[in-house]
């Protein structure tokens, strides 16, 4: 599981964590018990949604078109308790950061460049960051994604971890077909419930999404100006700084992370999107991480400007570590993970070709 030591966040394993059967705690001679049949709750469930939906004002035909197609999966839920983000370790999950994503990230500008800088300036959004985000959610659109988004999401809504949420994304998600944003058709996720080659939820898609090209369609299926012009507004909607980047990789003082002291809070948190994540530990001026012995990975100074940074360690004992600054705040809004936020940083600047 999860654990902090000084404030600083740290991973240790986390499979056994998730999955353990009923039949691993069981003699062998017993036979494993029979999944419980929930269809009948199911179903009641899909009908007191019918009966919301329709006082929400989505159509009757709509619903009435979709609802008898969709089906419960169950390999969803347990796709739900065993995120990467979750059971993967630092070094692992950041193999996603591979050679050949960064080479089709830069193939991206070298094709795409003026569409990729048009489409995100409106939103000052460096658009590198943009496209690492592709990268990392749907290998910049390429991805196969074919779960049908409608058995997802009710899925989820069903079940007791975020059923609240994901019913709330249910509703987006008949919205969309119900005002002709989408067809039914298109309307395929991961197994998380995401659209789009920016994987956006029905209800960010409602809120975020852009007609950047101006042709009367929020297009996320297809990478163009409207996909890039809607990551650009999703980021510059939780607060993005342009003049910032999102934090660098840094070598820790000899000792490695034991010797940093335990972190308080010294009034440096950059705003509440910020302060949601506690596990950053404190933020500091890159002024005061210098003095506590953080240099950048090449073992120089730190930069001088006045930035509060975040401290992020990886692997327990790699003593490997990430100053980050406020933009990484908005990254955790895209996904409340480091090492997700991390990669899409990372990525971006192997996209652009700045060195650690």
């Amino acid at each position: 599981m999860t654990s902090v030591r000084h404030g600083f966040l740290t991973v240790t394993a986390l499979a056994t964590a998730f999955g353990v059967s009923l039949l691993q705690a069981q003699p062998a001679e017993q036979p494993a018990p029979e999944p419980m049949d929930d269809t009948a709750a199911f179903q009641a469930f899909l009908a007191d949604f019918r009966a919301e939906a329709l006082t929400r004002g989505i159509r009757a035909e709509t619903l009435d078109a979709i609802l008898p197609t969709i089906e419960q999966q169950r390999r969803v839920i347990q796709a739900d308790r065993a995120q990467a983000e979750f059971v993967e370790t630092y070094a692992d999950y950041l193999e996603r950061v591979s050679p050949r994503r960064i080479e089709m990230g830069k193939t991206l500008f070298a094709e795409q460049g003026a569409m990729l800088e048009a489409a995100s300036a409106p939103y000052y959004v460096q658009p590198r960051f943009v496209a690492a985000v592709l990268g990392m959610e749907s290998n910049y659109g390429t991805f196969p994604i074919t779960e049908p988004l409608f058995n997802v999401v009710a899925t989820l809504a069903f079940d007791s971890r975020r059923g609240e949420q994901f019913r709330n994304e249910l509703f987006a998600a008949f919205e969309i077909v119900d005002k002709g944003y989408a067809t039914q058709d298109m309307m395929k996720s991961s197994w998380a419930g995401a659209l789009g080659a920016p994987q956006f939820m029905p209800g960010s898609y409602l809120r975020l999404a852009v007609d950047q090209d101006g042709d009367g369609r929020r297009d996320l299926w297809n990478m163009g100006p409207d996909v890039i012009g809607s990551v650009a507004n999703y980021l510059r909607s939780t607060g993005w700084q342009d003049n910032q980047t999102w934090g660098r990789v840094v070598s820790l003082p000899p000792g490695g992370e034991q010797s940093l002291p335990a972190p308080q809070n010294v009034g440096l948190d950059p705003d509440a999107t910020c302060r949601r994540y506690t596990t950053m530990g404190a933020w500091r001026s890159l002024s005061d991480w210098q003095e506590l012995g953080v240099r950048k990975a090449d073992g120089t100074d730190l930069p001088t400007r006045p930035l509060a940074a975040a401290l992020i360690i990886g692997d327990e004992g790699d003593d490997k570590g990430y100053l980050v600054y406020r933009n990484f705040c908005s990254l955790l809004r895209y996904n409340p993970s480091f090492k997700y936020a991390l990669g899409v940083s990372l990525l971006s600047d192997a996209i652009a070709g700045i060195e650690e």
